[in-house]
């Protein structure tokens, strides 16, 4: 009797792993979009006021809608303030600051997928690695 039970929770168990398998994991592919960071990142200080310039570079994939977006996250004294976003591939904004305190722009560019790009269960939203601006 103990070795019929046995084989039993054997075949189940083997009837049960057998229906695990997952085609999606064999099929699966990595995420393969990325935008390029921005480039000869720049700025100038008057008074309370930053103006920040950067060059969006030229070899963005044809996987991406027109314009770009610019995204800029001010820190503040090592706190996060807010973030500026800057449209239709602008490649400059004015900051107002404190000229007493000191400041670190996070600049990086923001993408959306096209619709032939994007894949369910995938972001449609992009990001590129930041360059980052100190000021003191």
């Amino acid at each position: 009797m103990k070795n019929s039970v046995k084989a039993f929770i054997a075949v189940y168990a083997a009837i049960l792993l057998a229906g695990c398998y997952d085609r999606d994991v064999v099929d699966h592919k990595e995420f393969d979009y990325s935008l390029p960071q921005i480039e000869n990142l720049n700025y100038t200080k008057q008074a309370n006021q930053v103006h920040l310039t950067w060059q969006i570079p030229a070899n963005i994939p044809a996987d991406f809608k027109r314009p770009l977006e610019t995204q800029i996250q001010v820190v503040e004294n090592d706190v996060y303030k807010n973030i500026v976003t800057v449209g239709n591939e602008i490649a400059s904004a004015d900051i107002d600051i404190d000229a007493s305190k000191e400041y670190r722009f996070v600049v990086r560019l923001y993408g959306q997928l096209t619709d032939d790009a994007a894949e369910t269960g995938w972001p449609e939203e992009v990001y590129s690695q930041s360059r980052v601006i100190e000021i003191r």
